[in-house]
């Protein structure tokens, strides 16, 4: 996919951010999508201080798209450093143990489980009650870059999944829980278990116009 698709696709989503009943239904196109290990580690050599989580819409789907904040600075000498990643219906049955092998990070386990229900119950009304007010409805999340790396700290940890989450403060956030790296076997599920995988809230919305865009 060429960089001018996806600046396109940002544009898009922007052009949407008004309208609560076309954002709910980009909502509700997909539950999480993925970051994976090599990404991280191509990010990661640049010693970046953030990860940018931008929206976009491409032929009518939301898909996201992530960047290291030294790439997003200079985006036409980096762009393989730009990866759009699927807005997923959900995750296999291979998978179902991730919550498993979770520990608390930069939240609980609890607090982040929370999160994503209250998102799955309440975003009707937080995309109505937000999309009015000053900022709107975010454009992009700005990750730090530190709770990514809690993540891939383990060597076996391949991939991470990232649900959207409204914290009781009723402001969006992202939720990450590490995937195993056998894609959920068994077997290596209770060998990774006593590692843990930190559970982390890393997200600060980013309205239009703000720093770094």
């Amino acid at each position: 996919m060429n960089f001018e698709e996806i600046k396109k696709a940002i544009k898009e989503w922007s052009k949407v951010r008004s309208s609560p009943e076309k954002v709910l239904a980009y909502f509700k196109q997909g539950s999480c999508f993925k970051i994976e290990r090599s990404q991280f580690e191509k990010w990661n050599s640049k010693l970046p201080e953030t990860l940018h989580v931008h929206m976009g819409i491409f032929n009518r789907r939301l898909k996201i798209i992530l960047v290291d904040s030294v790439s997003d600075k200079d985006p036409a000498a980096h762009q393989d450093s730009f990866f759009v990643q699927d807005y997923l219906d959900g995750l296999t049955k291979a998978e179902e143990g991730f919550i498993d092998v979770a520990v608390d990070g930069g939240l609980t386990v609890v607090d982040a489980l929370k999160a994503v229900m209250q998102w799955n119950v309440f975003v009707n009304s937080w995309v109505n009650e937000t999309v009015h007010t000053t900022d709107g409805i975010f454009q992009a999340f700005y990750v730090p870059f530190n709770d990514l790396k809690s993540q891939f700290d383990n060597p076996a940890h391949l991939e991470s999944v990232v649900f959207f989450g409204l914290r009781d403060n009723f402001k969006a956030d992202l939720i990450l829980f590490g995937l195993n790296a056998s894609g959920g076997s068994k077997t290596l599920l209770k060998a990774a278990k006593p590692l843990g995988i930190p559970v982390e809230n890393l997200a600060t919305p980013v309205p239009p116009f703000g720093p770094g865009q």
